[in-house]
C-alpha cells in the first residue's frame, strides 16, 4: 500500500488530506468506490410524492456520500424533465436529508 501510495483522501477546504492508511480500510474504500461502476444507486420511490406529482428519488446510501454541489446542479435538469418539483433522499455528514428543487431554488430538510 505504501509502495503504491494507496491511501484514502478527502477534500478538506481547498486541500486534499489523507484520512485513512490502514490497508484493509483502504482496500474496502477502493472497492466501494467502484461498486456499480462508481455510480450511486438511485431509485424512484414515488412519482406522486405529496399527492401533487412531485418526484421522490431515494439514494441507496452504501457509505459513499453524493457530491452535493453536483447534486444541486443536477436537480434542476431533472425538474425540467419531470415538470414538477423533485426531491432526493440521501445521507450528508451522517444525517438523513431530503434535497429538493422546486423550479426556483434548491433546499435541504433533515429527515
Amino acid at each position: 500500500m505504501e509502495e503504491l501510495d494507496l491511501y484514502l483522501y478527502k477534500k478538506v477546504g481547498h486541500e486534499w488530506q489523507v484520512v485513512e492508511t490502514d490497508w484493509e480500510k483502504v482496500r474496502d474504500g477502493l472497492i466501494n468506490s467502484i461498486m456499480n461502476g462508481g455510480h450511486p444507486f438511485l431509485e424512484v420511490e414515488n412519482g406522486d410524492y405529496s399527492g401533487s406529482g412531485d418526484l421522490l428519488i431515494n439514494h441507496r446510501f452504501e457509505g459513499q456520500e453524493l457530491d452535493i454541489a453536483y447534486l444541486e446542479k443536477t436537480l434542476p435538469h431533472v425538474y425540467l424533465l419531470w415538470g414538477k418539483p423533485v426531491h432526493l433522499k440521501t445521507v450528508i455528514e451522517g444525517k438523513h436529508v431530503k434535497v429538493s428543487y422546486d423550479g426556483k431554488k434548491n433546499s435541504r430538510q433533515l429527515l
